[in-house]
């Protein structure tokens, strides 16, 4: 079965950012003078309309198999800067309207008082140079959004910071001593990360020395990849003890599902779909399928269901890591006393402050390690994106190295 996002919810995507668009350029426009002169906002519109259209090409009207090539992407890095701009843009213009607002009212209450003593004495005049400055300031504030979109953009594609964990377990089998995973996810590779990427992440992981790579989900969204990578994970596979291991994400039903099975099952990649598989050390790695549902309820059947078909046959006493795409699949690892389960999806919000995420949407686990009962839950915040923006919150590759002790 095949998925996408629903026209609906397309359909709304596109409102909101007409809106925000609609918007940004009438409170532009009375932020200062200068904004609302028929050259600035011909330019507004155009520069809008091109960075839309790069985007709808890059979603919608793009050829089936691949992307027109890597110039593009950087045609799409000026589209994603301009439009995340915008929306920062009405955020800090709406905070500024209202505080300068804010001020007029403070400052009339500090004048009238003035103005029942008298006149100001001569020499007192306002002096223009500060009057003039302050302009000036506030003429140049539209600037800082698309400042902070530009380093979200760029910076956000382009670093990438390896998490290395070291986690106690007390009933970790002798064999298992030292033992340690690298965990890749959500590199939706495409646009923004292409097989020049791909061959940084797999180096960065190569030189932590892991006996075995897990993929969460979401691994390609151009199809036109999907031969050059199987066949560098093909190489990569013999370069690692144990190999690498993969279960689905969503992206995987958005492109071409069938098409993506039959690439992998040609490939030493080992898909875990709702199975597990006991390793020569005596580990079990199990994996789920991601757990499509029309509501919460179906979803949640779905959960348990692909839950219970991938943890039967597992000897009580076997030490199993846990792989999904989806975290809410925690809850059942958790309940189910399963030592370590790893996860992706959420990207950490891909903006955070002071490691809370200001995504809209929440996820009851969003990012980084949860504890419940001994057990540990990890939700990676995503290796790539399809979206290019991250802020507070670095792609990363996750290492885990199991040791046999208390916690």
């Amino acid at each position: 079965m095949q998925h996408g996002p629903s026209i609906y919810a397309t359909v709304l995507a596109l409102l909101i950012l007409l809106g925000i668009i609609w918007l940004g350029e009438r409170v532009l426009a009375k932020w200062h003078p200068v904004y609302a002169g028929k050259k600035v906002k011909t330019g507004y519109r155009l520069t809008t309309a091109l960075a839309v259209i790069t985007l709808i090409f890059s979603r919608w009207l793009r050829p089936a198999d691949s992307f027109p090539g890597v110039w593009f992407r950087y045609l799409l890095y000026a589209a994603y800067i301009w439009l995340v701009g915008l929306v920062f843009l009405l955020l800090v213009l709406l905070l500024g309207h209202t505080m300068r607002i804010l001020a007029r009212r403070l400052r009339r209450k500090a004048i009238l008082p003035q103005a029942a003593t008298g006149p100001a004495k001569a020499g007192q005049e306002p002096t223009l140079t500060r009057r003039n400055f302050l302009q000036g300031a506030l003429m140049a504030v539209p600037a800082v959004p698309f400042m902070i979109s530009t380093y979200g953009v760029i910076g956000g594609d382009s670093i990438i910071v390896v998490n290395r964990h070291t986690l106690l377990f007390p009933q970790l089998p002798p064999a298992l001593n030292g033992f340690t995973i690298a965990q890749i996810s959500d590199t939706h590779m495409g646009n923004f990360f292409g097989m020049d990427k791909l061959e940084r992440v797999l180096a960065m992981v190569k030189r932590e020395r892991p006996d075995l790579l897990v993929i969460t989900g979401d691994l390609v969204d151009d199809l036109g990849l999907l031969s050059p990578l199987i066949n560098r994970l093909t190489a990569f596979h013999s370069e690692l003890l144990q190999g690498i291991f993969f279960c689905w994400g969503n992206h995987e039903y958005f492109r071409d599902i069938n098409r993506i099975r039959r690439a992998l099952e040609s490939s030493p990649v080992k898909v875990l779909a709702n199975s597990h598989q006991v390793l020569t050390n005596g580990l079990v790695l199990a994996g789920v399928d991601y757990p499509w549902g029309n509501n919460k309820g179906e979803q949640e059947g779905k959960r348990r269901s692909y839950f219970a078909q991938a943890m039967q046959g597992i000897p009580a006493d076997s030490f199993t890591v846990f792989l999904t795409h989806h975290p809410d699949f925690l809850d059942n690892a958790f309940a189910a006393k399963v030592p370590l389960s790893l996860a992706g999806h959420t990207h950490g919000g891909q903006v955070a402050f002071g490691g809370v995420s200001m995504l809209p949407v929440q996820y009851k686990y969003m990012r980084g390690m949860f504890r419940q009962d001994g057990c540990y839950g990890y939700v990676s915040v995503g290796t790539g994106h399809w979206l290019p923006l991250r802020i507070g919150c670095p792609a990363e590759i996750s290492i885990f190295t199991l040791k046999k002790g208390m916690s």
